[in-house]
């Protein structure tokens, strides 16, 4: 008869929806590396731009309802939904025969804990944003481990809600190194795009919105096109200020310089594609743009926020600038662009460092190690 600690686990993994952006990015590779260790993975979300990416490896998919608030503005809490979600997930537990349960929201984690409170079955809490509102809600929700993506959100956590060091696990996305372009590859993105080969490139990933920091990278790029009139920038993503962006390119006279590429599935290919990325976000937790950008052997000009100066380290992988300082930005793109070896150095250690430290065997590991801490509270608790 097998035991937990001798056969693959049973695992739910739980988020409101699977949208595009780096925390639903974080739930695929999470449940697609256990899913090829031979867990059993079921998923459960309200629905989702990338919903069909996990019919390709999870052994259950349950859409289930999980909108955490509504009316205007979306600040009345559903707790109808709440409660309903509690016991849908209690009945996937069931019927799935389900060790344990990931979370990657606040709301499923409520959920979650419900059906944990019916079912026996320990809750792992994912955080992947900085729960700076609602801060009680968040310790309330919190399962028996807790999983951040950096140092920064581990300390936030601790302070903030009072847990234990033992608690929570710093454990960032591990990714695969990817092949080099092909020159046919090379040749239809830059056709795809629309850009010029024999031109500087540099490539910004991550949703058109205000947090993100874009309007600062344009800001910068009149300073950047004026020592280097041939450079393309393509902002790979999509969002609520998509519009205003674009505007901004075009009063600030570089929209022919701008190529606003919308969400793609190939941002990896694009950033390869690139001399190097750009990162000007004004909050960050991670960036999980910095370990593809560094699986790619391309360095990283980022913001010195967050989370992010745990993994860019200056003229070793790349170069950290001041947030919302358009002016720094556009000095440190001028001075790589200007240091074409400097740029491939750099990439190489980047590339190193995700070799040694984010690969998804790494990333499994570490996640499994924290699955049987919970297991083992809970046994102790049953005791």
């Amino acid at each position: 008869m097998t035991t937990l600690s001798t056969r693959p686990l049973r695992v739910l993994h739980v988020r409101p929806r699977l949208g595009v952006g780096g925390a639903t990015e974080y739930l695929i590779r999470l449940a697609e590396s256990q899913a090829e260790a031979g867990y059993f993975v079921a998923i459960a979300s309200g629905g989702g731009e990338w919903s069909r990416r996990v019919s390709a490896f999870a052994h259950h998919y349950d859409q289930t309802p999980l909108t955490p608030y509504l009316g205007p503005g979306k600040r009345t809490p559903n707790l109808p939904a709440l409660l309903a979600a509690g016991l849908k997930l209690a009945h996937i537990i069931r019927a799935g025969r389900i060790d344990i349960v990931n979370t990657h929201h606040r709301f499923a984690a409520l959920a979650a804990k419900l059906a944990s409170r019916l079912t026996n079955v320990p809750v792992v809490t994912t955080l992947q944003e900085v729960p700076w509102k609602n801060r009680r809600l968040t310790r309330f929700a919190l399962g028996v481990q807790a999983i951040t993506m950096s140092a920064m959100m581990k300390r936030f956590v601790m302070e903030t809600c009072g847990v234990p060091s033992d608690r929570v696990t710093v454990i960032p996305i591990g990714i695969n190194i990817p092949s080099s372009l092909s020159d046919e590859r090379r040749r239809h993105l830059l056709e795809d795009l629309g850009l010029d080969g024999s031109a500087p490139i540099i490539a910004s990933v991550g949703r058109l919105v205000a947090r993100k920091g874009h309007i600062h990278l344009l800001r910068a790029l009149p300073a950047v096109v004026r020592a280097h009139p041939t450079l393309q920038a393509v902002l790979v993503g999509d969002g609520e200020e998509r519009a205003s962006l674009e505007q901004a390119a075009r009063d600030l006279g570089v929209a022919r310089h701008v190529m606003f590429a919308g969400a793609r599935s190939d941002a990896v290919d694009i950033m390869a594609l690139a001399d190097f990325t750009v990162l000007p976000s004004l909050e960050e937790e991670f960036g999980i743009v910095i370990t593809e950008s560094f699986a790619c052997a391309k360095p990283v000009v980022a913001t010195n926020v967050g989370g992010i100066p745990e993994h860019v380290r200056p003229m070793e992988n790349g170069i950290l600038v001041p947030p919302g300082d358009s002016r720094a930005l556009a000095e440190q793109i001028i001075f790589l662009l200007d240091h074409p070896e400097l740029v491939q150095q750099l990439g190489q250690q980047g590339r190193r460092a995700v070799e040694q430290h984010y690969t998804r065997q790494r990333f499994f590991e570490r996640t499994e190690a924290v699955y049987h801490a919970a297991l083992q509270r809970r046994s102790e608790v049953v005791r």
